[in-house]
């Protein structure tokens, strides 16, 4: 009888210990960083209305600019979205990091100095 117990109580134990090591634990961790032109900028730039220099004052100096025969003017901004995600797991020891940066250029139109458009560019 007394080995009966036994076996029944080290059946408990690797169970018990069975199942801490399959639950284990599980930490993720995600960053997104934007840098660019923002929402709240375009909204504030009034096709028609807006000068360059007021579109400087607002969204900063461009990353490019060029300018065509026939006089139009073309203010390109540069933005990037960096998504940093971190995946840990214990039981066993598992760690994955994954960076992906995505990018996209804002596009603003000039015509004697006034702005004309905008438009987003992959």
């Amino acid at each position: 009888m007394k080995n009966y117990k036994f076996n029944e109580t080290a059946l408990f134990v690797l169970l018990v210990i069975t199942s801490l090591l399959l639950a284990g634990c599980v930490a993720t961790q995600s960053d997104v960083r934007y840098s660019g032109v923002e929402n709240s900028q375009l909204r504030q730039i009034k096709q028609g209305i807006t000068t360059k220099d007021q579109l400087v004052e607002i969204v900063g100096e461009p990353t490019e600019q060029s300018m065509t025969e026939d006089g139009d003017e073309y203010l390109r901004y540069k933005c990037t979205t960096t998504k940093d995600n971190q995946f840990a797991m214990f039981p066993p020891p598992i760690a994955i990091k994954d960076k992906k940066e995505t990018e996209h250029t804002i596009v603003f139109k000039i015509r004697d100095g006034i702005v004309q458009r905008h438009w987003k560019e992959q």
